[in-house]
């Protein structure tokens, strides 16, 4: 597994298939076991056990909080990066939870920034039949360059265009839409697991980015899903080993939210 840019459990856990390009279904391990080549028993092995922590995680979750009544099926896009895009993601569990009777279609790919996502708008999200939407995207954008240049990824300006593209062409087409703050990063754990990136986080920038989703929601008279604030009332850590990622707590938090905004 040496030719793997990351190790495989990462590779998979955040479907790196998707950010390499492949169309390829999430649950077809075998093909991609082959496209890592990898033996096929070792991945499903990995697979197994995130499935085993869904299974935990919807188990927590209904004892924390009383489940609605589902008034109606409906479908939900999933419209973000790799903290959605996540085989142990609010994604795979409210899709747990509900069991087929409501769908969150897993429309996030690892690594994306709002231009990216516009890039691919048409061709990978507004194809999709969907009434709900839940866009959770901006990390990736304010990742910055460590090396005194502070250069972020995508410029705050420019995210607040995009976003104004996403939004307004979502409700455009009669999507009802649920805005998303953004969790913290931990630069010290980030830099220990990219250590060759040279990556790093402002706060202030996130901060910013975050105030903007909470206006632009208003502004646009959507939902909002204020993650950043839920996880600091927790009050615990909520992000996994990289720094950059959610772990299990974080993504309980945001289907609680998701929960007592969807009918």
């Amino acid at each position: 597994m040496e030719h793997l840019p990351y190790e495989l459990d990462f590779m998979h856990k955040y479907n790196l298939h998707k950010w390499l390009g492949f169309l390829i279904e999430d649950d077809d391990i075998k093909f991609i076991s082959q496209m890592y080549g990898v033996k096929f028993k070792e991945l499903k092995r990995v697979d197994e056990v995130f499935l085993r922590n869904i299974e935990k995680f919807v188990g927590e979750l209904v004892n924390k909080i009383q489940v609605k009544p589902l008034e109606a099926p409906y479908r939900i896009a999933a419209i973000g990066d790799s903290i959605s895009s996540d085989r142990q993601s609010w994604v795979k569990i409210l899709n747990h939870l509900w069991k087929g009777t409501r769908t969150v279609i897993d429309c996030a790919i690892s690594g994306d920034t709002t231009s990216d996502l516009i890039d691919r708008f048409y061709g990978t999200i507004m194809n999709q039949e969907f009434q709900w939407a839940v866009v959770f995207i901006g990390t990736n954008d304010c990742r910055e360059l460590d090396d005194g240049s502070h250069m972020a990824q995508i410029s705050l300006d420019e995210y607040k265009r995009n976003m104004h593209y996403i939004m307004e062409s979502l409700l455009k087409e009669g999507k009802k839409v649920i805005n998303v703050t953004l969790p913290s990063v931990d630069n010290v754990r980030l830099k220990g697991q990219f250590p060759d990136n040279n990556w790093s986080y402002d706060r202030a920038r996130i901060d910013q980015t975050n105030d903007f989703i909470r206006d632009l929601s208003k502004k646009l008279d959507t939902k909002l899903a204020d993650l950043a604030k839920g996880i600091g009332a927790y009050g615990e850590d909520v992000l996994e080993q990289d720094g950059l990622h959610m772990n299990g707590q974080g993504q309980l938090i945001l289907c609680k939210l998701l929960l007592e905004l969807l009918p």
